[in-house]
Order: C-alpha cells, then sequence, then structure tokens
C-alpha cells in the first residue's frame, strides 16, 4: 500500500498554527503535493502570512492553494457559508488563478436560520456560525437541507467524481496527499473531556481520513501542532453577553501580562500574582487606566459584575491588564509599565518595556484566553493519534530571544530552562520536538531535520 498522506492536526484547542505548518509544506520546493483536502467548516480561520507579512485568512478553501501545482478539495465533512465563501474565494483568487476547486455533493449549506438556532440553544461557547446546526440537520435527513451547487471554480462534484480525482493522487509514487486538519483535539466531541465546551465534531487523524473517505493505511505520518500554553476563545461575545467558554484541564488559566513578562525575561509564567517584580502600584494611575478603558475590555478582566469592583481591591496584575487592555485599544502592542521596574532586555528596548503578544481569534476578532499546558490532555492526544513530530509554534512565547529566528536546531544555543522543556515534552509524549514556530511569518521556524518524510510502498 502507498502511504504518501500528511495529516497536520492542532493538539490543543485549536489556534496553534496548522495553516503555518501547511504553508511551509506547500511552499517547500522538494515537495510535490498533488492534492490537499479540507473538512473545515467557517466557525474556524486558518491565518496564513507570507515571508513579505501578507495575511490571508482561509475558512473553508485549503491553506495549500499557494502552491500553484496543487489540485484542491473540499470534502463532506465541511459545511459552507455562502457569504463567507465568496469572501474567501476573492481573497485567496490570486493565489487560485485558473485552477478548479472540486467539492464534494454532500457539502450542506449554513443559512441564517442555523445561526439563530445556535443563539438560541447554545450555552456553552461557540461562535455561532451554524456549523453545529447544520450538522444537525444532515444527520436527520432533513428534506429542506439545501447543498452546495457551484460556485465559479469551485465545481461541485458527485461521490464517485470527486473520489476517482482524488484517488489519482493517492495512487500516485510521486505526489503528496494533504489533510488540513480544523479546530483542535481538546475540542473534540467525544474524547477530549471537555464536553459541553467543546466544537460540533470529533477531531483527530481518523476523523480526518474519515470524511475524506481515505483509508488508514495511505497515512504516511501525522503533524501535531502545538503551542506552550494553548487558549480558548472569549468568555465576553461580540455583543457584550458573558458566557464561559470552558477550561483546559487542570492547566491553570494564565494572563497574557504574565506570558509576556516571562518570555520577554527568561522564565515560566508566575502563577498568581507577579509582586516578585519591583513596583509601584498606585491607586490613582489604576483609577486612570479603569477610566480608559473599553466596557468589553473590563468584562474580560472583571466578569459582568466589574462595575462592583472596587479599586483599592485591584491586584498588581490586574492594574497591569489594565495597562495592557488599554495601549491595544489604542492599537500599541510595545510600551513602557508604569507599574513595574524592569531592566533592559536587548539595547533596542527602553527600561520597563513591554511587548504584548496577545491575539484575537480569526473569525471573532476577540481577545483568546491563555492557559499553562496540562501535559496529560497532549500525551493523551498524542495517544490518539500517534504523531510523528511536535510542532512546537508560538515558541517565542517561551523565550522573546527566539522572535522570528531561523534556522537548523544546530544553529542555536538553547539554555538549560528551554532544553528541560524539550526533554519534559518529548518524555511525557513519547514524541519529538522537530521544529520551532517562532514567528507568523513563513518560513519563521527552527527545523531539527526535515519536516517531512519520503514516500514509502509497505
Amino acid at each position: 500500500m502507498l502511504k504518501n498522506v500528511i495529516s497536520v492536526i492542532d493538539g490543543a484547542t485549536g489556534s496553534c498554527g496548522k495553516a503555518k505548518v501547511v504553508g511551509e509544506i506547500a511552499t517547500d520546493k522538494e515537495i510535490n503535493l498533488g492534492a490537499a483536502v479540507t473538512n473545515c467548516m467557517p466557525n474556524a480561520g486558518h491565518t496564513f502570512v507570507s515571508e513579505k507579512g501578507k495575511v490571508t485568512v482561509f475558512r473553508n478553501i485549503p491553506v495549500s492553494v499557494i502552491n500553484p501545482k496543487t489540485e484542491l478539495f473540499i470534502g463532506p465533512g465541511s459545511a459552507i457559508d455562502m457569504q463567507v465563501f465568496r469572501d474567501e474565494y476573492e481573497r485567496v483568487s490570486k493565489y487560485l488563478g485558473d485552477r478548479k476547486i472540486y467539492v464534494h455533493e454532500m457539502v450542506p449549506l449554513i443559512e441564517e436560520k442555523h445561526k439563530q438556532y445556535e443563539r438560541e440553544h447554545v450555552k456553552s461557547g461557540s461562535t455561532f456560525k451554524g456549523c453545529g446546526a447544520v450538522s444537525k440537520d444532515k444527520v436527520m435527513r432533513d428534506s429542506e437541507l439545501n447543498f452546495f451547487k457551484t460556485y465559479r471554480k469551485a465545481i461541485r462534484c458527485s461521490n464517485e467524481e470527486w473520489l476517482d480525482r482524488l484517488y489519482s493522487h493517492l495512487d500516485n509514487d510521486q505526489e503528496y496527499v494533504m489533510l488540513e486538519g480544523a479546530q483542535g483535539c481538546d475540542l473534540s466531541l467525544n474524547h477530549s473531556g471537555n464536553y459541553p465546551f467543546v466544537t460540533s465534531r470529533n477531531v483527530s487523524t481518523m476523523q480526518l481520513l474519515a470524511d475524506s473517505g481515505i483509508s488508514s493505511e495511505r497515512l504516511l505520518q501525522t503533524i501535531m501542532v502545538i503551542r506552550p500554553f494553548p487558549i480558548r476563545i472569549s468568555n465576553v461575545t461580540k455583543t457584550g453577553d458573558v458566557i464561559y467558554t470552558g477550561a483546559y484541564g487542570t492547566g491553570e488559566e494564565l494572563t497574557w501580562t504574565q506570558v509576556n513578562l516571562a518570555s520577554m525575561y527568561g522564565q515560566y509564567p508566575f502563577k498568581g500574582d507577579v509582586w516578585c517584580y519591583d513596583n509601584h502600584l498606585d491607586i490613582r494611575k489604576v483609577k486612570k487606566f479603569l477610566g480608559h478603558s473599553s466596557e468589553t475590555a473590563l468584562l474580560q478582566l472583571f466578569g459582568k459584575d466589574y462595575r462592583k469592583k472596587k479599586i483599592s481591591d485591584i491586584t498588581l496584575l490586574e492594574a497591569l491588564e489594565l495597562e495592557r487592555l488599554m495601549y491595544k485599544g489604542r492599537g500599541i502592542s510595545e510600551y513602557e509599565t508604569s507599574f513595574l521596574e524592569l531592566g533592559m532586555i536587548d539595547s533596542d528596548y527602553p527600561p520597563n518595556t513591554i511587548i504584548d503578544q496577545s491575539e484575537q481569534t480569526s473569525v471573532t476578532q476577540m481577545e483568546r484566553r491563555i492557559f499553562d499546558l496540562d501535559i496529560n490532555k497532549l500525551k493523551r492526544n498524542c495517544q490518539l493519534n500517534t504523531p510523528s513530530d511536535l510542532y512546537l509554534n508560538f515558541f517565542q512565547h517561551l523565550s522573546y530571544d527566539y522572535y522570528e529566528q531561523k534556522g537548523n536546531f544546530a544553529d542555536f544555543y538553547f539554555n538549560r530552562y528551554i532544553r528541560n522543556y524539550f526533554d519534559w515534552l518529548e518524555d511525557k509524549t513519547g514524541v519529538e520536538v522537530t521544529a520551532l514556530g517562532t514567528g507568523m511569518k513563513n518560513g519563521d521556524r527552527i527545523l531539527k531535520r526535515k519536516l517531512v518524510k519520503e514516500i514509502r510502498k509497505d
């Protein structure tokens, strides 16, 4: 049996940077990527950033479209919102050119009624894009459910036509086939252990294969993309409602301030408050930042009862978060804090500098929550997916010294803190860390060895 299928999956709760990894494989001139398959829905965005910094967000169309020779497939595990799809099609048209996208006949269309159903019924955290509701209608064989027809060069194919074309690549011993995963293993419906704070489907390599109609015997390797500090979506919706969106196993919820300070000053994030730093917490300054904070920021930090919060009860960490969110609201990510006495991390930065590395979700544009890693959850995800490699993205969150660095492991010195972290990950999971993502741009990475294995026949 020819083994030429590469699966790229997220080993946490999403937003680990799958699109970055897919993009690096798709643009590798030594890799003949014949086909790429997605079974994505519009509740998740996949962000590719070119070497020149151009950002493209994908929802349904394979990220591998950036390779002009790769055939593109949207599988029956997908669902399409036509307005979202039209917008995405225009965004990627420069990559697509004259190529066709082959869309399976069993891809349903998300309509407004599906989004409304979720707004009325889902109370455990959702992007409310209609994906779960449309899946419900498909499973129930709803006679009013509509399916994708054709849009420009996105062509609807029968099951037989779709599989025949896909298998022409699977049977070619000179080509790879990419399965582009969506969301993360710790959002999986059945096996994440996070129900009901999950997505509406199972997330695994086996599910990707099943949705694509591919036997597991075809799988060459699974690349599991992870990050040091997993994320979850905001507890605050775009309409200002506060809903709990779940925890991350036993991983303690952190603030972006804790991660920012730790990565810049060479240590693991302190749990709880950060009184270990020389500081001068001043109520007058806190009051100033409160006055300049948006309601969304206050909801995010203090919850729906934020008006009851006494200024005198605000901790140093909360004050630093207020300061960060105020600057972020002004579009400023690098600033000098008023509360801490910090040394210079580099001659390019003045004293007391903080660089905010916080993130927004691709779809809702709300700030992500961030957590310490629950190693047992990652270990379980490795057991369920048997990855050949761990791709540790957002490595700069462990040490900002490596931000946007490129090269091979042998080119870099890793201090004891970092080496111990690698040893810990590999010992607990039984999987080697073979790549470090150091920034958003394509090629911002440090490699231990080639990312993709040679095609083989067993």
